[in-house]
């Protein structure tokens, strides 16, 4: 058994949780993943996971060996590409995930022209408000419009992302001060906004308990589009992202509301497994993400 192939397969089975997909994930057979594991925690004079008929899951020596071997490898294949510059070729499976509004949006119009230019690469999009374990759903890369409160995680940023409060032009006229948002209607997008208030600035978010403002909700629900949908129809105000309803405004289908309630603005992030090296694969798509992002926006 070659090192390198027995870490890889160690990380497979973590990020997998299971020989078959770990299996499939290395192009190998199950029996050869099995014998791989089995020589690793022979050398080791440990065992990396439990096993039970039912279930198969890591265990703490494993977690650490499962730490230290993204490290290696990350090193490996930094150096195998330093080394291989001329040939080197960005290819295999990229796991993604975001929030319903982002992929749908802004991931959604950038995915052909992406594959046109990387046809090898192959692209497993989860969409989900749920801030997934990166690890555990084997997951390259995760996008999230939040401030990162774990110091621990890899992450690069890529832009700030800024909402705002908008509405019909025939509703928009009945704001005059801000004061006058709370006599409104309002549409509450539940994955920013959990309670039935409003921020003041950008600097006073409900989480850091700063000034805000008490809404009257008409309409709470988990879905952007949604949310956005009942806004164009008139049935309330809402925050909006700038970038996605840029061309609502330009119709004059949607109206900023220019009070005193600043821009709300938030990083958007991309997170990623492993040391501060990444794939090729995955540096090319951030690369890609990024540039057409900065330039939209």
């Amino acid at each position: 058994m070659d090192t390198i192939d027995g870490m890889r397969t160690v990380v497979a089975v973590v990020e997998t949780g299971s020989f078959t997909a770990a299996a499939e994930r290395q192009g190998i057979s199950k029996s050869l993943a099995s014998k791989y594991i089995n020589q690793v925690e022979a050398q080791l004079g440990l065992s990396l996971f439990h096993r039970t008929t039912r279930k198969l899951s890591v265990n703490q020596a494993g977690q650490q060996y499962y730490r230290q071997a993204l490290e290696v490898l990350a090193q490996f294949d930094k150096l195998y590409n330093q080394l291989h510059s001329s040939r080197q070729h960005a290819s295999g499976p990229l796991k993604v995930t975001a929030s319903q509004s982002f992929a749908e949006e802004l991931l959604s119009p950038l995915i052909p022209e992406f594959l046109a230019r990387y046809p090898d690469i192959e692209i497993d999009m989860v969409v989900t408000n749920q801030k997934l374990d990166l690890v555990e759903q084997g997951i390259d890369i995760a996008f999230r419009a939040s401030e990162l409160n774990d110091s621990s995680l890899n992450y690069r940023p890529i832009m700030p992302l800024q909402s705002s409060l908008y509405a019909s032009p025939a509703l928009a006229k009945q704001v005059k001060t801000a004061s006058s948002i709370e006599q409104l209607p309002c549409l509450v997008d539940t994955n920013l906004h959990p309670t039935c208030r409003w921020p003041l600035s950008a600097d006073a978010t409900e989480h850091q308990g700063s000034a805000t403002i008490a809404i009257q909700p008409v309409f709470k629900s988990n879905s952007p589009r949604l949310i956005r949908q009942l806004t164009l129809a008139g049935l309330g105000v809402s925050y909006q992202p700038d970038m996605i309803v840029a061309n609502y405004v330009a119709s004059v289908q949607l109206v900023k509301i220019e009070t005193d309630v600043a821009p709300l603005q938030v990083p958007l992030n991309a997170l990623f497994r492993g040391g501060s090296y990444q794939p090729e694969r995955v540096k090319v798509f951030l690369d890609f993400v990024t540039a057409k992002l900065c330039v939209k926006g």
